[in-house]
């Protein structure tokens, strides 16, 4: 196979300056010291391995023993060089000016980056050089979670590059979202994400939510440096092309005799720069003094720490449970999309530390009511997705909320409205429970479930079947139902309307929206104006339409 030039430092000899800058800038020596060191260890050049060997060299090796013996991070490091039987011992210089931030803790634990570097990497070193805004910007970004991430991958024994990744893949910004409709800090696809056990629905995306996707990330990256022979930068490849593509390109070299390591495989010319990229990085964060770059002062210590509610919480109630601005809740919790935790879970929130004890402490003050309702009396001509396009919420939020299975609803009976707590409104009582919201006057023909209730016992009470009683409901004859749940104890119609608004003679139609369609194509087809399905359905003119959303129109 063909020798790679350009796998690492020590794939072609280093002449005296390359070594004494290396020295330099991972130790930290006086000039003075730099000079003498470089011309000791230029003799010390000639036993270096031929340039067709693969091997790390021994300024490479030495730094990352000295590294891993380091055990006081404050200390000031001396570095020693044996030439024969002369020790030249030299003063480190005072400590960097990122000392005592997490920063300089994933310095101290890169592994395997600083062992590589050719053209490429110091294209992307001289790119974060000329960008001195952006490293201070992204690093300040990372305040809430690195402390986090920084300590998962301590954890689990992984080169510290592994927290750097974020700062490649998405700037450090959990909400990104790419072009390739990847999102979060790491750059999940949904099918990757799903396949990683990550939840993602209407109400909470495990992509978005830093801790959550820290530990998938983390995951995978292990699976593929085993998959890849521990090989970090293959790992790294297949982690931003897929592992097939870089599958394929290694039996592609192989089949032609050539080298299978990162630089030299045919991989997509995103992927060429992305593994050099996170290696330039880890060189700049290394000593980010030398390349005169300043990074944000985070502590390492932690910033939030996770408090587990128990039960579904409204987010602006728990900013205000927290003495914090709502906004701040949003940031430190991306995960959930909504205006509350899942309401089956995760119902973990992530707070500052110094927050956490005033929330505790007003949560139990409060009790269980940590949701805030809406009730809405449906009117004729109501549909369900135009309820939820009015309140700003979803059609699978109001069935959760009143424990529909279908999209059906009669006119006259009430909704439960699930809204978001607005900072400053009065706290909601505790009398607004569920069961009390629903507890008002029952229209004729209508049921509200007691505590110990079940479909047979209220259809033996009146008289009727289960399969009546569930099919009136659209629910199944499975179902269980909760106290203050409105059930019909007769046949459902279609909300009627009033003949004034649509003319004498219509009839309601409820149509199922199709792939393709749209509120022009729908209005031409049933010969009605758009303005009136918008005004029938309680919907803008620019509203988006889904397949399987049920309009209602009027036909005479």
């Amino acid at each position: 196979m063909k020798a790679d030039s350009r796998s690492t430092l020590a794939s072609r000899p280093p002449d005296a300056t390359t070594v004494a800058t290396l020295v330099s800038r991972r130790f930290r020596v006086k000039p003075l010291a730099v000079l003498i060191g470089a011309g000791i260890l230029l003799q010390a050049c000639s036993t270096l391995p031929p340039s067709g060997e693969a091997t790390v060299g021994s300024a490479a090796e030495t730094t990352r023993q000295e590294r891993s013996a380091s055990t006081a991070r404050n200390s000031r490091q001396r570095l020693v060089v044996n030439a024969g039987t002369t020790l030249i011992e030299a003063d480190a210089e005072p400590l960097p000016s990122h000392a005592d931030t997490v920063w300089y803790r994933v310095s101290n634990g890169l592994q395997f980056a600083l062992d590589y570097h050719n053209e490429q990497i110091e294209e992307e070193i001289n790119w974060f050089r000329n960008n001195p805004r952006y490293v201070a910007e992204v690093t300040e970004r990372a305040m809430p979670f690195i402390y986090e991430i920084v300590q998962e991958v301590e954890r689990r024994d992984l080169p510290l590059e592994l927290a750097l990744l974020p700062v490649i893949e998405s700037a450090f910004n959990p909400m990104a979202r790419s072009s390739q409709r990847a999102a979060g800090l790491w750059q999940f696809m949904a099918p990757t994400a799903a396949s990683l056990g990550l939840k993602r629905d209407w109400w909470y995306d495990g992509r978005h939510d830093p801790m959550a996707s820290t530990s998938a990330a983390l995951d995978y990256l292990q699976a593929l440096y085993a998959q890849f022979d521990e090989d970090w930068l293959l790992a790294l490849a297949a982690y931003n092309a897929g592992q097939g593509n870089v599958q394929r390109a290694i039996r592609h070299n192989q089949e032609n005799g050539e080298a299978t390591d990162f630089w030299a495989l045919p991989l997509p010319q995103e992927t060429r720069r992305h593994v050099p990229r996170l290696l330039g990085l880890a060189h700049v964060m290394a000593d980010p003094d030398h390349f005169e770059l300043t990074v944000s002062a985070v502590p390492d210590e932690p910033y939030l720490a996770a408090y587990e509610v128990g039960s579904q919480i409204d987010l602006g109630l728990a900013a205000t449970l927290a003495e914090l601005d709502p906004e701040r809740i949003y940031q430190y919790n991306p995960g959930y999309l909504q205006w509350g935790t899942h309401p089956d879970g995760p119902h973990t929130l992530w707070l500052p530390v110094d927050s956490v004890s005033v929330f505790a402490s007003n949560l139990a003050a409060m009790g269980d009511n940590r949701v805030t309702w809406d009730r809405y009396v449906i009117l004729p001509g109501d549909t369900l997705s135009g309820i939820a396009s009015r309140f700003d919420t979803r059609v699978g939020a109001l069935q959760q909320a009143n424990s529909l299975s279908g999209t059906r609803i009669v006119a006259g009976e009430t909704l439960l409205i699930p809204r978001a707590y607005r900072a400053g409104d009065p706290l909601p009582l505790p009398s607004m429970t569920l069961a009390a919201a629903n507890s008002q006057p029952v229209p004729a023909g209508q049921y509200t479930v007691r505590s110990g209730d079940s479909l047979w016992r209220i259809a033996s009470r009146y008289r009727m079947t289960v399969d009546e009683l569930a099919q009136w409901n659209d629910i199944d004859v499975n179902s269980v139902l909760r106290p203050g749940q409105p059930l019909r104890l007769e046949p459902d119609t279609i909300a009627s309307v009033d003949t004034t608004e649509v003319g004498l003679g219509a009839q309601a139609l409820q149509y199922e929206v199709r792939p393709g369609d749209s509120l022009a194509r729908i209005a031409r087809e049933h010969g009605v104006s758009i303005e009136e399905i918008t005004r029938w359905n309680q919907i803008g003119r620019s509203s988006l339409i889904h397949p399987g959303q049920e309009l209602i129109l009027y036909l005479e």
